[in-house]
Parts: structure tokens; sequence; C-alpha cells
């Protein structure tokens, strides 16, 4: 396994792949600050030394350019991984399914840092800290319940944010014309009030509702988020399924922000710590992917071709 390396051309990267003896994994981001380099740091260890990881911008630039990869290349020399975001269970999980045909592949928590956020390596980042730990902090058990809370807090951002994705993802499919409003990216330490997400949304939204008032008009987008509020608050009871909807971003900014006072690292330091820590012992969702479904693949095609 090679390290992430950054290229601005589809080309390049295809020209690499072809004369490189390595099974090629698309990922999202660049540089280190994408998942090219967390999943290098996790699977350093364990994973095999036929896989590496290209990171190739947004989820949308993977998308589009992961058709020129396989068309590019030869029979399972390509993959992609991107984040889950909001995508429905029945799509994320036939990707997991062994016998799965496609190229494309999705985590199963709303993205990679996601996985790094597990209470036990919180718990031992924190240990060794200078100053003084709060009682959220010092145990797995307490960091489960701190991360749990904090996702019942965000449970309203959260369903804004699926809501922006239902109305991006519709408005590209019908050719509207419609601005996606940004996502909620802040911590907010009000109580649980979804007034002023639904506000902001239909603000935003507002302008659209003659062209397109089964999407836009104050009453479906009330419908809309009620809905998805819902269907977040159910799955904030157990972190498992927390992580699959709410956004690491926000949660290792709660995190950040409970540190000691005297120890205010960046969240991409809390989050490199974790990785070193999570290649100690690899989730199992980024094993599956990569040493069950994609690497055994890319096996069976070289042995196939060189068999003839």
């Amino acid at each position: 396994m090679t390290l992430p390396t950054r290229f601005t051309s589809t080309i390049e990267v295809v020209q690499v792949i072809s004369s490189g003896s390595s099974c090629a994994i698309l990922v999202e981001g660049e540089g280190q600050d994408g998942d090219a380099w967390i999943l290098h740091q996790i699977t350093k260890r364990t994973a095999s030394q036929a896989v590496t990881f290209y990171g190739r911008g947004s989820r949308l630039d993977v998308l589009a350019q992961l058709p020129t990869f396989v068309s590019s290349l030869p029979e399972g020399k390509v993959a992609a991984i991107i984040d889950r975001d909001f995508t429905e269970d029945k799509i994320v999980e036939q990707t997991f399914s062994s016998d799965y045909p496609g190229h494309l592949f999705y985590w199963r928590r709303s993205c990679i840092e996601n996985y790094l956020l597990e209470p036990k390596w919180i718990t031992e980042f924190v240990e060794v800290l200078p100053g003084q730990i709060s009682e959220e902090l010092r145990t797995p058990e307490a960091v489960e319940e701190f991360l749990l809370d904090w996702s019942k807090r965000l449970a309203p951002q959260v369903a804004g944010n699926w809501v922006i994705s239902d109305l991006t993802s519709i408005s590209e499919e019908q050719r509207l014309m419609v601005t996606a409003r940004q996502y909620f990216q802040e911590l907010d330490d009000r109580d649980p009030d979804p007034a002023w997400v639904w506000d902001a949304i239909n603000r935003h939204y507002s302008g659209w509702s003659e062209t397109a008032p089964e999407l836009f008009s104050p009453k479906s987008l009330r419908s809309r988020f009620e809905g998805r509020l819902a269907q977040v608050r159910g799955k904030v009871q157990i972190l498992t399924d927390a992580h699959q909807i709410v956004s690491s971003k926000l949660l290792l900014k709660a995190l950040h922000q409970k540190l000691p006072k005297n120890f205010k690292p960046g969240t991409k330091y809390i989050r490199n710590r974790l990785a070193q820590m999570a290649s100690k012992q690899m989730p199992d969702d980024i094993r599956i992917l990569i040493e069950e479904r994609i690497l055994p693949r890319w096996h069976r095609a070289r042995a196939a071709q060189s068999s003839t």
C-alpha cells in the first residue's frame, strides 16, 4: 500500500494506475484533509499492499469521474467508496453484498470520520491530554452518552441537511434552476428547537414556491422537514444508528469544545490521532469493503488475465 498522491488530471491518474501494480480506490477529498489520507492511516497496519487510495475531490467529482476510470482500466482495477450522507439503506447495503457487481461503494456511516468516533478511542485520546478532563469524556460509557446527547441536540440541523439533500437531488432530476441552501454545519447550544432550522429552510426556498409548489410551498417544506426530523429522532437513540446520519464534522466540533481549555488542538489533529488508534483495530465496514469486496475482485481479474 502506497501513500495517497494528489493528481489533478483524470488522464494522469489513469496512466499512473495503469502502470502500477495496485488496485485503485477512488475516494472523496484531497491531500491530508481527504479520505485517502485517513484511510491510509487506518489501513497501514493490516490492509494489503495491493491497494492505493486516490482522493478525487467532492462526492460529485468522484461520481462524475468513475465511469471514465472504469472504461479506461482493466477489469477489477478500480473502485470508488463515497460518503453515505443520506443514501437509503437498501442502496448502501447492496454494496456490502458479496455478489454486488458494481464499482461504486458506500460507507454505512455518514462519512469516513464517523468511524473514528468510537468511545474507547476518544477516551484513550483524552486521558493523556494536559489539564482537567471533563467527566463526560472520562470513560467509554460517558463518551457514548456525550455523543448521543449531541446527536439528539443536533437532530434539527441533521433533518434540515437531509431536506436540503432531498431538494437538491429532486431539483437536479427535474432540471429546476434552484440554488441549494448551504448545509447546517455549526453547533448550536440552544435546546433542540426545530423552529429556527425550519425558518431558515423556508426563507431560502420560498422564492421557488410558485414554480414547484409540491416541493417548495411552506406546507410541502414543513411536511418534508417534519418527516425527516421524526426519522432522525428515531435514529439517534443508539450510537451506531446515529453515526449513519449525524455528520462527524459536527460531532468533532462538539468534542473539540469539550477538551481542556489549556489544550485546544484543531479538529484535524483530533481526527488524525483517532485515525492512528483506529489502525490498531480496523473498523469492520472498512475491512469488509476493502479486503473482502474490492480486493478479491481485483485478484480474480489478475488471475484470469495471467491465465490467458
